[in-house]
């Protein structure tokens, strides 16, 4: 079974991620990101939506006061 279904296309993929290196690239991080927004936790509305990053919950007057 294993054969029949990567033994044909193996090569063929291969192939193709050696002579367009970045459209694969491209599309592996689209497929990440698609992955992310069906299958992620839930965000807030105020959330920045990058984990980890905090970028405060200032007024935004800028003054540092």
């Amino acid at each position: 079974m294993q054969e029949l279904l990567f033994g044909t296309w193996s090569p063929r993929i291969l192939a193709y991620g050696q002579q367009y290196p970045w459209r694969v690239f491209a599309a592996l991080l689209v497929g990440a990101l698609v992955l992310d927004l069906m299958f992620g936790k839930g965000r807030s509305r105020g959330d920045a939506g990058v984990v980890g990053w905090d970028f405060g919950d200032g007024d935004g007057d800028g003054c540092g006061d």
